[in-house]
């Protein structure tokens, strides 16, 4: 009887996460994919269809102008499909098989900038989304600005080997001023396997050191065992330093989308060039485990964790890579150098490339989570 209420209990979990995770990435997408339908309608090209989630199609409809909205079956993105377009990745059809009328609305008929102007909508969409959630969180959860001076050293840290001690102000590592001690370790975690070039101030003295972070196991939010860097330090009291201003909130929210975008870039970077591990890539498994357990946590967790999704969405998006949004803006950009438009048979050789990208990192993403299991 007890392994059919674990088997029981264990099924109940997998289904809420997925459900979690279904409602949180079809939100985020939602808001991406209406950014790009928004200003394509501006720009009166004609959409055939908006879809969040691929596969078949669970329901939907036709509004007046024609667009078919629909919820299909893989909730692992979204599309909005415009009038000229061969496929749901905007790969240009040919078009003089249109009237002269369809081509007045389609997509890849209007100029540059206005074809420049759609796609960069979608991560545009996530960035607004993201700078808002991060606002109400901030300024519901409140958050700290504490000064960058060291309250304890840890015994057998990096710091305590560098000769820091209890009192010194962190004014900079490396080349990255510290204003604040939250700082600190945002800079370590962008900069792994790093050795460290301390600025502090003690007794109104400058002084410099140097240290290498270590890698100790912790605990994240959600309480789940991770892997981290640290120097050993902890900040002064923090009781006394909790804000929740909306201006401050607003205006820390603007910086920590910034930062969380920087991250994710400079992260996949770093995996290509062998700096970072390519475990640390997550896929979907991974994604609906940390949605269940922020809605488990309440509305304002799971907008934070929202708020992170929907950047990485937007830094992800913006990269170079066929078939991404990044990849057309590139696209663009060297057909307004060469001054005419890149060939059918190169956009589709590219397009072929992109997705094979795409599918690699996906794969690996699923390994990962797959590993990660057991």
């Amino acid at each position: 009887m007890e392994l059919i209420f674990n088997l029981i209990h264990q099924f109940s979990s997998v289904v809420y996460y997925f459900l979690s995770f279904a409602l949180i990435i079809s939100l985020i997408v939602f808001v991406h994919e209406y950014g790009h339908y928004i200003v394509a309608r501006a720009c009166k090209v004609k959409v055939e269809s908006f879809s969040i989630g691929f596969g078949p199609e669970i329901f939907g409809f036709h509004d007046k102008s024609g667009t078919g909205w629909k919820l299909s079956a893989v909730p692992l993105g979204g599309y909005v499909k415009m009038l000229g377009d061969t496929n749901a990745a905007s790969v240009p059809g040919d078009q003089q098989k249109l009237t002269e009328e369809e081509r007045l609305y389609s997509f890849h008929a209007k100029s540059r900038y206005q074809k420049a102007a759609v796609v960069f909508a979608g991560p545009f969409a996530n960035i607004i989304f993201t700078v808002i959630a991060f606002t109400i969180f901030f300024s519901t959860a409140g958050y700290y600005r504490t000064p960058p001076v060291i309250g304890n050293v840890i015994e057998g840290g990096a710091a305590k080997q560098a000769g820091l001690l209890p009192g010194d102000t962190i004014t900079q590592i490396n080349e990255n001023e510290i204003k604040y001690f939250e700082d600190i370790s945002r800079v370590i975690i962008s900069n792994p396997k790093t050795k460290m070039e301390i600025g502090y101030s003690r007794n109104n003295e400058e002084h410099k050191t140097s240290l290498t972070p270590i890698t100790i196991e912790d605990k994240d939010v959600f309480g789940n065992l991770i892997q981290r860097e640290t120097i050993g330090i902890t900040s002064v009291d923090m009781a006394g330093f909790k804000q929740s201003s909306f201006l401050g909130a607003i205006n820390l929210s603007i910086s920590e989308t910034y930062h969380t975008m920087c991250l994710t870039v400079k992260a996949i970077f770093q995996i290509i060039i062998g700096k970072r591990s390519a475990n640390e890539i997550g896929g979907p498994i991974k994604i609906a485990k940390y949605s269940g357990q922020s809605a488990k946590k309440g509305f304002i967790m799971t907008l934070y964790f929202m708020a992170i999704i929907s950047a990485n969405l937007a830094a992800i998006n913006l990269l170079p890579i066929p078939l991404l949004d990044g990849g057309h803006l590139f696209h663009y950009a060297i057909e307004g150098v060469i001054r005419r438009d890149l060939s059918l048979k190169y956009q589709k050789y590219a397009a072929t490339f992109g997705a094979s990208v795409l599918f690699l990192l996906m794969a690996v993403a699923i390994l990962n989570d797959i590993r990660n299991l057991f």
